[in-house]
Order: C-alpha cells, then sequence, then structure tokens
C-alpha cells in the first residue's frame, strides 16, 4: 500500500468497511478468498503475494507481459484523467515510481498488440501516432465498460438490423440525439463508452471487442460537432458489424475526416455513408448549396441538417462549406459535459 500511494481509507472503501481494514492492517483478521480477488482485480495485487505458501515450493511466476517504458506513455496526462486510481495532486510524489503506475495500470499478463489495421489509420505525417498513447486509452475504455456497462445483455448481430439503424439515424434530430443512440445501442448490447483522446492519437473513435468477446465502442468526441459524431458512431458500427474479431480486435480510427486508401477503412465508410443517406436520398440532397434547402430537406428525411451537410462536405473534398449546419459544440453537451468538466 505504501508503495502504491494507498492509506486506511482506500483499503476501507475497497473492502467495504473500516473497521474490516483496520482489523487486516493490525494483523487480527486474515484476508478471505473475496476480499483477495478484490485486491488483485482492482490494486493489481498477484494472488500468490496474498495466498502465501511454502517458499520452497514457490508458485509459477505469472506471466507478467510486456515490459513497458513510462517514456512511451502521457503518464500526466494519464494521470489526470484518472487512469491510474490514485488520489489526484499527489503527481509529485507519484513520478517518482512511474514504472510502478503503469505496471499496476496495466495487471499482469495483459498484452494489447496493436491492431494490424492500425498502419492504416492516421493522417500523415502531420499526424503520426504513437501506439502506446492508443494501447493506453483502449485499456481505459476496456476497463471502464467493464465497470460501467456490467449490466447490458446479450449483444446479437441480427438486432442491428436496417430498421433500427434507420431509426438510429432518425435521432440526429433531436439534441439529445447522440446520448440517446448509445443508450439505443447499449440495450442491443454494445458498450459505448466516450473517453478523451490522449495526446499523439488524433483519435475520433475505435470498435474493439472486450476480453468475452463483447463488442463495444469507444468515441473521444476530439471534434465538438454533430455531423462529425453522427459519421464517427456509423463508421464504427459498420466496423463491429462487418470486421471486428478474434482475430481483429480493435480498430482505431484517427482522423477520421480525411478519406482512407484502405480497403477496410472504405467498406465501414460507404456503410456509415449509406446507413444515414441512403443511395435514393442522396440523389435528392447531391446538388443542394443552399442552408434553406438542406434544412428543408433534411426534415423530409427526418435528419438532422448536419449528417446532410456532412456527406456534402465529404463529397466536395471541402470542409469549409456548410460551416452554420454541422452543429458545433453541441455533442458534448448533449452528454451532460460543460466547457469546464471536459477533460483538457
Amino acid at each position: 500500500m505504501e508503495q502504491m500511494g494507498y492509506r486506511q481509507k482506500d483499503l476501507a472503501k475497497l473492502l467495504g468497511a473500516a473497521s474490516r481494514a483496520s482489523e487486516i492492517l493490525a494483523g487480527k483478521r486474515p484476508l478471505t478468498p473475496q476480499m483477495m480477488r478484490a485486491l488483485r482485480d482492482e490494486w493489481g495485487i498477484p494472488a500468490d503475494s496474498l495466498l502465501g505458501g511454502d517458499p520452497e515450493d514457490p508458485a509459477p511466476e505469472p506471466d507478467k507481459g510486456p515490459a513497458r517504458d513510462p517514456k512511451d506513455y502521457p503518464m500526466k496526462q494519464m494521470h489526470d484523467r484518472g487512469y491510474f486510481r490514485v488520489p489526484p495532486g499527489d503527481w509529485k510524489n507519484l513520478r517518482r515510481d512511474l514504472a510502478g503506475l503503469l505496471q499496476r495500470f496495466f495487471p499482469p499478463g495483459v498484452s494489447l498488440a496493436p491492431s494490424p489495421t492500425l498502419c492504416r489509420q492516421g493522417g500523415g505525417e502531420k499526424a503520426r501516432i504513437n501506439p502506446h498513447a492508443l494501447e493506453a486509452w483502449r485499456w481505459r475504455v476496456l476497463t471502464r465498460a467493464a465497470e460501467e456497462k456490467s449490466g447490458l445483455g446479450a449483444y446479437q448481430q441480427e438486432s442491428l438490423a436496417e430498421g433500427f439503424l434507420r431509426w438510429l439515424c432518425g435521432l440526429s434530430v433531436l439534441k439529445e440525439g447522440p446520448r440517446l443512440a448509445c443508450e439505443a445501442l447499449e440495450d442491443k448490447g454494445i458498450a459505448v463508452i466516450i473517453e478523451a483522446r490522449l495526446d499523439q492519437t488524433h483519435l475520433d473513435g475505435a470498435a474493439l471487442l472486450d476480453p468475452k468477446g463483447r463488442p463495444e465502442i469507444g468515441l473521444t468526441l476530439r471534434h465538438d460537432r454533430l455531423d462529425n459524431f453522427w459519421f464517427t458512431l456509423l463508421h464504427e458500427i459498420g466496423h463491429v458489424l462487418r470486421h471486428l474479431s478474434a482475430e481483429n480486435p480493435a480498430l482505431f480510427d484517427s482522423e477520421i475526416d480525411q478519406k482512407k486508401a484502405a480497403a477496410i477503412e472504405q467498406v465501414a465508410d460507404r456503410f456509415a455513408l449509406d446507413t444515414m443517406i441512403s443511395p435514393e436520398a442522396w440523389e435528392l440532397v447531391r446538388r443542394l448549396e443552399y442552408a434553406d434547402e438542406i434544412r428543408l430537406v433534411s426534415q423530409r428525411l427526418c435528419l438532422s441538417p448536419a449528417v446532410i451537410a456532412r456527406r456534402l462536405r465529404r463529397e466536395a473534398n471541402d470542409y469549409r462549406k456548410h460551416q452554420t449546419l454541422i452543429g458545433k459544440q453541441e455533442v458534448r453537451r448533449a452528454f451532460g459535459f460543460t466547457e469546464e468538466s471536459w477533460p483538457k
């Protein structure tokens, strides 16, 4: 506990009673198997250390996973975002053992190799991506989903039928549409986690599989715009339906506004574009130029003007167009974030 910066009250919170923590630290009460599991899962203390045993017959050394260098990770930013589960404001002392912080963040045996599609993401020289920061963000999303979304029902791929997805896009007309869409996906068994990006990732979203094989979607809300949100969400749903698998458990999307050459990205892009605006509806939309026209057609199609503006901007390869329609600074607000509460 001393090495990890924990105090007696932290142990009491973990075990559920101050008296229990006091008795254990005084040696008056042994750890139960349930307590050992909590210490192992929450604080990353190896089970062998808690169980004890015959020193002449030691248990086999657990797989410690890959060696990680704190210099590769944005440690201060991770601390400020609460990745390390330590009291805030004590960075000066914590930085003395950055390797220990990182080791406790990634439990023994956790190895998150970069997705094979990772090299096909990104925006070139000006958007170089730190794969270690992506790894940390990914584990943070998986951990939060396990803790916050454990009660979700089973995921069935057929539940994401065309009718449901059209209805989902229709939520874009509502001010609370982004939040309602994420809740609707969770009703279908897909956890959706909003987690701000880490530096050097340029990350917009990701489709992930958790250790039990459940699909999850992580969104960074890097661009606080409705047009970006709806395209990113549908793009990740496309990955969930078309590409996510045990062999390909993580697909990251960085600089999602840029068109990609990789086939896997083109498939997800096309899925998102055609789901939001069908090919038939696109014939009605493609020649629109003026904001009033776009708003009128958006009402006919039961879509946010931002969705139509997104498609027009993309097809023209001109993201200066339709600036008044793209829903700036409306997404984070829909999730209850304020400018002060959004992670810096």
